[in-house]
């Protein structure tokens, strides 16, 4: 099958799942790779956003997103859920961010609260999608062998780009308790695919990092709760408490 007809394929189940059309935008002004909005009362249809730089995996983006769109609204209503900041996440980020550039010069001062505001979110956002991430590119890889070239592309940006939090500059911007669920999280990712791909040297700078343990230990929750999509908000549960991110962020019921 070509693969923009799959592409419309995957575009076409999420409308068949949930009755509601679904508008692809390519937005520059996006900053990751893409993401799909589930539409809701207020938002009549889903929104699929992409990174025009990204074009060239679009096939592989859409099916990631429809796949993640389709487990949510699957899901047993009793099951789904929402990942919600706790209130004391931002005061503690910040506070943590404070007291790392207290007395130093490498951040001016006032950039202090957004760059608080941008991890304290970013490490929401990446415990809400990868251990889910990881269910459906399993999926794909196990059900598309058609999008393996595409997936693989698209995972090797990703892989590149996680390993920013191996490197000095982040130790320069954030303190360790940010810096280590952040990692811990990409380390479990690299396994999974350094194991997919029998590319040991993707996790190897993980394991020379000493996140071996925590990747192991994210990854064997895989093994312990089933993949059903009714499993999904349990398996976050369970990332959250072995990372420490409990104390910032909880699940909540639909």
């Amino acid at each position: 099958m070509d693969l923009r007809q799959l592409q419309q394929q995957f575009i076409e189940r999420v409308e068949a799942a949930s009755g509601k059309p679904v508008i692809l935008l390519s937005d520059p002004k996006f900053a990751g790779h893409a993401t799909i909005k589930i539409a809701t009362e207020d938002q009549p249809a889903h929104l699929l956003r992409y990174k025009p730089e990204q074009a060239e995996v679009l096939p592989y983006l859409v099916a990631f997103e429809c796949e993640f769109a389709i487990r949510t609204i699957q899901a047993d209503p009793s099951t789904q859920f929402n990942l919600a900041s706790k209130p004391n996440m931002l005061k503690e980020v910040l506070e943590l961010m404070q007291r790392h550039h207290k007395g130093k010069d490498d951040i001016p001062s006032h950039m202090v609260p957004q760059f608080a505001k941008q991890f304290g979110n970013g490490l929401g956002l990446q415990l809400r999608s990868m251990p889910l991430t990881i269910r459906i590119d399993k999926l794909l890889h196990d059900a598309h062998p058609e999008l393996t070239e595409l997936q693989h592309e698209s995972i090797d940006r990703q892989l590149q780009e996680n390993m920013g939090a191996l490197g000095p500059r982040a130790k320069v911007l954030t303190p360790d308790e940010i810096i280590r669920p952040n990692a811990s999280m990409n380390a479990a990712f690299a396994k999974f695919f350094a194991g997919l791909w029998n590319a040991p040297m993707v996790f190897a700078p993980y394991v020379a990092a000493g996140y071996g343990e925590a990747a192991s230990a994210l990854l064997a929750f895989h093994e312990q709760i089933p993949a059903s999509s009714d499993n999904d908000r349990e398996l976050v549960d369970a990332w959250a408490e072995y990372t420490g991110l409990d104390r910032w962020f909880q699940t909540e019921g639909r």
